[in-house]
């Protein structure tokens, strides 16, 4: 399913089975087969959801419906949401989007669907922050700084790496939260 997985570590059982019946059995199958680490060449990563609950749930206005699965290079936060669509937030412009209806074919898309990874990832500044700044670690991010909703320029020279839970809590905090306002 995962073609380049770069494992970090196991998940956690206890997570697998708190999540089995909330997310798709696919997702606890990649839990239990991959554990923790990325994937598309670095770009996504599986997370732990009780890591980043809390924040989600305080930071997007779909929150609470809301289970984290994954991050991206950028600070992304894609989720499982209403029990049946593939969410993200885009932290860094303060959006959201539905990625799709359901799990089926989003793993395909993933790897086979330029127009659907055109749509919601920055693969080609991802390369090429790549080049330039080397591979991030699994809790990294690329960061803008300054951040884009403080007037940053979205380039690859406003890029510096940072850990992906701070970046995302300063965002909020500095910029707003996605969809909540305060």
């Amino acid at each position: 399913m995962l073609r380049d997985f770069k494992k970090e570590k196991e998940m956690p059982k206890e997570i697998i089975e708190k999540y089995k019946g909330q997310v798709p059995d696919e997702i606890i199958e990649i839990c239990k087969n991959y554990g923790l680490g990325s994937f598309l060449n670095g770009y996504l990563r599986v997370i732990n959801p009780d890591d980043y609950k809390e924040l989600v749930e305080e930071t997007y206005f779909s929150g609470k419906e809301s289970i984290p699965l994954f991050t991206t290079a950028f600070a992304d936060v894609i989720t499982w949401e209403n029990n049946k669509y593939i969410g993200i937030i885009f932290y860094r412009e303060e959006d959201f989007d539905i990625m799709a209806s359901g799990i089926k074919y989003f793993f395909c898309d993933i790897y086979n669907e330029r127009e659907f990874t055109d749509d919601y990832f920055d693969l080609k500044l991802y390369e090429k922050a790549v080049k330039r700044y080397g591979e991030l670690e699994y809790n990294q991010s690329f960061c803008f700084v300054p951040l884009l909703g403080l007037g940053g320029k979205k380039s690859i020279d406003n890029l510096d790496k940072g850990d992906t839970l701070t970046h995302i809590y300063l965002i909020t905090e500095l910029v707003g939260k996605v969809g909540i306002d305060d």
